[in-house]
């Protein structure tokens, strides 16, 4: 068993697909130039372990993704490695003589051969379900011609010489006696994952960046990140309330010397096509504005502030081990194409020891929390705790859930080509007039999704009539959209497999959408 590398510079830098086949087995894997790739094992991410060791898949804290081989006494075995959180996934797809695997699914659509059923009409759904919990998401997505795909999250995939493959459980930190433990196994964790970055034995040594606003979890990151000497933060101050969230008196008052600020409608200008980038995931486009800092990100360690909202919300009640969230709006994914071409690790500090959440959210309500609770439904005394010890004064931040970006999942075709960059919205347009859907079953998807969803629709009227009233949510395991939205996944999908077929023709030949 050998991994056999085959480097192009025109794919996204940090992308990767393994297929391995033969026998004995071997793996070939197609990598784009930032991916690391050693004899035994190959990793794009780090890690709070030792670099040269190559062992991410036994890491606590593993932001990133790869494989190695493992010496199983007279056998060899694979282990192939998710982050250890769930805001990426992994994907296989097996055949009679082959096992496919890539961190990107156009990419591993266009190296079968295989595409998305265009009659399909419950993606959004399906990957939605992982707010189900890690042993209730939808592990299989439909494909064209009674084929599918496999999605893979917060596990180690145990493959052996005859291809069978199975998943392991992530190791976990364990429960967390208390907020000093917490904090000194979390800071801890993130050290060592930061000397993993910049090891001399990696090809790309990463710096870091981090995001800021006046809210609890990006502000607290921020916080973290400076400790280990972060300098440059990036924010928003425009338009409309990002002008009030933005965090540069946050970051000033940590000793940031590099504050950029920018505005949160910078990707309307772009000719790349990036929403495509940004809902290709089946989550639609929570992420987008955060292309504006594509300069700053490239190369570097990004702290972000996600799922700080569950983790370390003091009034969560849905607490478990498994990551539950059915009380949860997005799976926030979406930004997964677009690290992957830019080529910078995402450093989630609340996702450290998820499936500890039940001792995480006991510290958040414990006695020696209540001095860093303020009352009230946003209410998160980890991040204040954070904050407040390193000097930031406490009507700084929490004060108001603000919130950064957008979802397509309600728009109209006015409302998406408002929140699209003109080129973008061509390509979509045509797109969706190419593949309209059409006939009863539609229809009655319809009657169905207006039914389940008429609180939201009724709330939004009211609200434009001057009355307030709670716009509520749709559960993850109903039906989503049939409308205009619904189309965003696919085409997004058509148009990055679009560019990975360019990418694996030497950059030639590329397929111009019309």
């Amino acid at each position: 068993m050998k991994l056999v590398y085959h480097a192009n510079p025109h794919l996204p830098r940090l992308v990767w697909y393994a297929v391995m086949s033969g026998s004995p087995v071997e793996i070939d894997v197609y990598h784009g130039e930032g991916v690391e790739t050693f004899t035994d094992f190959f990793v794009e991410g780090a890690w709070n372990g030792d670099f040269s060791k190559g062992d991410f898949y036994k890491a606590t804290f593993f932001m990133g993704s790869g494989g190695q081989i493992l010496k199983d006494g007279v056998w060899h075995k694979v282990v192939i490695a998710t982050p250890t959180h769930a805001l990426e996934r992994l994907y296989s797809i097996q055949d009679d003589t082959a096992l496919h695997l890539s961190n990107s699914l156009p990419f591993i659509l266009h190296m079968t051969g295989l595409r998305l059923d265009p009659g399909y009409l419950d993606y959004e759904r399906d990957f939605n379900s992982l707010l189900k919990g890690l042993r209730r998401y939808e592990r299989y997505l439909p494909l064209y011609g009674n084929r599918a795909v496999r999605l893979h999250y917060y596990c180690n995939i145990i493959i052996d010489e005859s291809l069978a493959l199975t998943e392991e459980d992530k190791s976990s930190p364990g429960p967390f006696a208390d907020y000093e433990d917490y904090h000194d196994k979390l800071t801890r964790a993130i050290g060592q994952l930061i000397k993993n970055a910049s090891s001399p034995e990696r090809k790309i040594q990463y710096g870091l960046v981090t995001n800021i606003s006046k809210g609890y979890d990006s502000a607290a990151c921020a916080a973290l990140a400076r400790d280990f000497g972060c300098d440059t933060a990036v924010s928003f101050n425009r338009p409309g309330h990002y002008a009030w969230d933005n965090g540069a008196e946050i970051a000033k008052k940590l000793g940031y010397k590099t504050i950029i600020l920018k505005s949160a409608d910078e990707y309307k200008t772009n000719t790349r096509l990036v929403e495509a980038e940004f809902v290709s995931s089946g989550e639609l486009g929570s992420d987008i504005i955060f292309s504006a800092f594509e300069q700053e990100y490239a190369g570097n360690i990004v702290f972000k502030g996600n799922l700080g909202d569950t983790f370390w919300d003091k009034n969560k009640t849905d607490i478990n081990s498994e990551m539950r969230f059915e009380n949860g709006v997005f799976t926030e994914t979406c930004y997964i194409e677009y690290r992957l071409r830019t080529g910078y690790i995402a450093l989630f500090p609340a996702s450290f020891g998820a499936v500890e959440w039940p001792s995480i959210h006991a510290i958040s309500n414990s006695r020696e929390m209540s001095r860093y609770s303020i009352g009230g439904t946003y209410d998160r005394p980890i991040p204040r705790r954070i904050l407040e010890e390193r000097g930031i004064d406490r009507g700084m931040f929490g004060i108001h859930k603000s919130g950064a970006g957008f979802n397509y999942r309600y728009d109209s075709m006015k409302r998406i080509r408002s929140r699209m960059a003109p080129l973008s919205f061509e390509s979509f347009y045509s797109f969706y007039k190419a593949n309209r859907r059409k006939g009863f079953r539609v229809l009655i998807r319809w009657v169905e999704y207006l039914w389940r969803a008429k609180n939201i629709y009724i709330a939004f009227f009211l609200n434009r009539l001057g009355i307030t009233a709670p716009y509520g949510r749709v559960r993850c395991d109903q039906t989503p959209n049939p409308g205009i939205p619904s189309y965003l996944f696919n085409w997004g999908i058509y148009v990055m497999m679009n560019r990975y077929k360019t990418a694996m023709n030497g950059g030639r030949d590329e397929v111009h959408i019309s």
